[in-house]
């Protein structure tokens, strides 16, 4: 899972500006998603719904957790089983690494959340050259006010290893991550093993190897040139991830998920193409993700599928292909295996919702209706005319929209709203 990646920002969707040829490959030899979803705009909320399943308001998971000492009662409701829970019930051995996002306190700890080994930092960001770390943030906190403090721990978390603060380790993040998992997957050698690899590139702080940002020297916007080199540096990695699989003989029966959290941010450099919106927002530009599937013994190859699909599906097509059944509640996602497949018939999604901050979002088959804010009007569009969603089209189409809007506040009626509010920054 990329953090923050744009729509746009891989070459498979796109780019001619950010190599990316390890995604490309995996990309070529695999499934290519042009509607893959996430159920959130944004951080915490979005791996909430992916690691259960559910949409993340069933469980009161609405806004990112802080990651401040004096709440921790913010967090993955602990009644909610993990996707990490249900694979770990199937024999599956499991490590989470990097941005975890979900709740600081112990309880909320990616140990005590279905996984064997974990080695990240548990708030929503981190500085990418580690050993940094400590004089950054006591430089920080120094210029910076008592009211500030929540910022001071969510991006000052400590790397750690299953729950023990490590030192400062030497090297640059994406590739420390990385290095960590290929280790796991060389201690899990012969059994069957879950790895969630939750990178933060290219989230800020914007910060790559001097080497990787000197490629990109012909982008003038300094901003853009060092997220390039962040995606580049995280294509490489990947590179590394398949090129051990390829060498221990499990890629071909290995299924591996990209997908980013949310669409990119233009002002922290992502682009999302012709996507109206960003992060934050409920216009495709923040809920539509690079979303690409390989697993070389069981789906085709070089092909291209329109059906939308979201990340909530993750959990239960895991299950099946692990032949695990899910436990908990009733899941919001679909095994899309069939739809992978190209399978006639296959079941998808009759619809999709998203909110965020009195935003709200519906998706029904071609048509997508949104609401920009409680006191605006709500705007319908034809995705397959206008993926940009420029043309409003409510006005045209009023029982359209009048049913959709109904389908909309019969689903958001169902919760009792958010468990806290997102952390002032």
């Amino acid at each position: 899972m990329a953090d923050d990646l744009g729509y746009a920002d891989l070459g498979v969707y796109g780019s001619n500006e950010i190599q990316t040829p390890n995604l490309d490959q995996l990309a070529d030899g695999g499934i290519i998603l042009t509607d893959g979803y996430v159920s959130a705009p944004y951080c915490g909320p979005s791996r909430a719904g992916f690691m259960t399943g559910r949409y993340q308001q069933r469980h009161g998971f609405w806004c990112n957790p802080t990651n401040w000492p004096v709440d921790r009662s913010q967090g993955l409701d602990l009644e909610e089983e993990t996707i990490a829970d249900v694979l770990r019930r199937g024999g599956y051995r499991t490590c989470a690494i990097g941005k975890w996002h979900l709740g600081s306190a112990e309880a909320f700890h990616p140990i005590n959340r279905g996984f064997d080994e974990y080695f990240g930092f548990l708030g929503g960001g981190h500085h990418y050259f580690p050993m940094q770390y400590e004089e950054n943030m006591k430089r920080w906190a120094r210029d910076h006010s008592d009211t500030d403090t929540p910022f001071l721990y969510n991006y000052g978390s400590p790397l750690e290893v299953s729950g023990i603060p490590i030192p400062p380790q030497e090297g640059y993040l994406t590739d420390l991550l990385t290095d960590y998992s290929i280790g796991f997957m060389k201690r899990a050698s012969g059994t069957p093993f879950f790895l969630y690899i939750a990178y933060n590139a290219p989230h800020v702080p914007l910060e790559a190897p001097e080497e990787t940002i000197e490629k990109y020297s012909s982008i003038n916007d300094k901003k853009r040139r060092t997220y390039a080199a962040m995606v580049d540096n995280l294509d490489m990695n990947m590179g590394r991830i398949v090129e051990y699989l390829r060498e221990s003989g499990e890629f071909d029966n290995t299924l591996i998920v990209f997908i980013s959290d949310n669409g990119g941010k233009p002002q922290n450099g992502g682009f999302n193409g012709e996507l109206r919106g960003h992060k934050g927002q409920v216009y495709e530009g923040g809920v539509r993700v690079p979303f690409i599937w390989s697993w070389p013994n069981v789906l085709p190859a070089g092909e291209i599928v329109t059906t939308p699909i979201s990340s909530l599906d993750l959990l239960p097509t895991f299950a099946v292909a692990a032949g695990v059944n899910p436990a908990g509640k009733p899941l919001d996602g679909i095994n899309v295996l069939p739809v992978l497949l190209g399978e006639s018939g296959s079941a998808s999604h009759a619809r999709l919702f998203w909110e965020r901050g009195g935003q709200r979002g519906i998706r029904q088959g071609e048509w997508k209706a949104t609401l920009w804010r409680e006191r605006s009007n709500w705007q319908l569009f034809n995705l397959t005319d206008d993926v940009g969603e420029q043309n409003d089209l409510a006005k045209s189409n009023p029982e359209q929209l009048e049913e959709m809007k109904a389908l909309y506040e019969q689903w958001i009626g169902q919760f009792e709203g958010p468990r806290w509010s997102d952390p002032k920054y």
